[in-house]
């Protein structure tokens, strides 16, 4: 603590004095020079460098010749030992800080290195709760009564559409899948299930439905694939994992496509 001699060494009478010999305790200075003083401690330098000692420990003579007050230095030794502490503290709040910061920073590259392992170019979607089923099973596909012929749906890809005859948005999406049944009909069987009655369907003048259409009136697979809007597709691949779930309108032909010939 060396940064304060020039305020006590202009403040103080006793500045500059020259001591040969200064006995602190067991310790002796010699060829001394006090550069200065306060209520607690003597700076001087002497004949092995520079040195602050307290002035509690000097003999009264020399105490009295620097005007060392006992209680005036307790209490300033007080001050400084709570300025110290709570310096202490700042410190070590601000190194928790960092290191939360730190770990904060750690736990976020983690995070993202994992999401960025869970996506791909050839991704439709991807899952962001346990509840998605993209890359899982898929639930059995179930009808009470298909309308036509039942599909044949092994080796192949299924596109199950959730729908229904009343809804318009689901109607815009009818010839789109037509589309698609026809355009991959060796890769692709598209399914349409309905939960609404087969006079209900058949009503429905336009659009003509081109692909598989089922009835299921316990909607057993619209409540284990989790849908709660129309239209909700489901994309299988020929081993039933499931591999896009949502909005129809996302699986275009090139988005299909890549994904048959890569199953190939």
């Amino acid at each position: 603590m060396f940064g304060g001699l020039l305020l006590f060494s202009v403040a103080s009478p006793a500045a500059h004095l020259k001591l040969d010999v200064l006995k602190v305790g067991s310790k002796t200075y010699r060829n001394v020079t006090v550069l200065g003083v306060k209520a607690t401690d003597l700076y001087v330098t002497h004949a092995h460098g520079i040195a602050n000692v307290k002035l509690k420990y000097l003999d009264a003579k020399l105490q009295k010749q620097f005007h060392y007050d006992a209680q005036a230095a307790a209490e300033a030794e007080r001050q400084q030992e709570q300025e110290d502490s709570t310096y202490q503290r700042s410190v070590e709040s601000n190194l928790v800080a960092q290191a939360q910061k730190i770990a904060l920073a750690a736990q976020k590259i983690a995070l993202a290195a994992q999401k960025a392992a869970a996506t791909s170019e050839d991704s439709l979607a991807d899952p962001v709760s346990d509840q998605s089923l993209l890359g899982k099973p898929a639930p059995a596909i179930e009808a009470d009564k298909w309308l036509g012929q039942k599909p044949v749906l092994k080796e192949k890809f299924v596109l199950i559409a959730f729908w229904a005859p009343w809804s318009i948005p689901c109607r815009k999406c009818i010839p789109a899948l037509n589309a698609l049944q026809k355009k991959f009909p060796e890769n692709l069987v598209v399914v349409g299930l309905t939960a609404e009655s087969e006079a209900d369907v058949e009503e429905m003048a336009e659009p003509r439905i081109e692909f598989a259409s089922g009835i299921d009136t316990k909607s057993r697979l619209t409540n284990a694939a989790g849908v709660t809007s129309i239209p909700y597709a489901l994309l299988l691949d020929d081993k039933r994992v499931v591999r896009y779930q949502g909005h129809p309108s996302a699986l275009d032909e090139k988005k299909l496509q890549s994904l048959m010939t890569k199953a190939e």
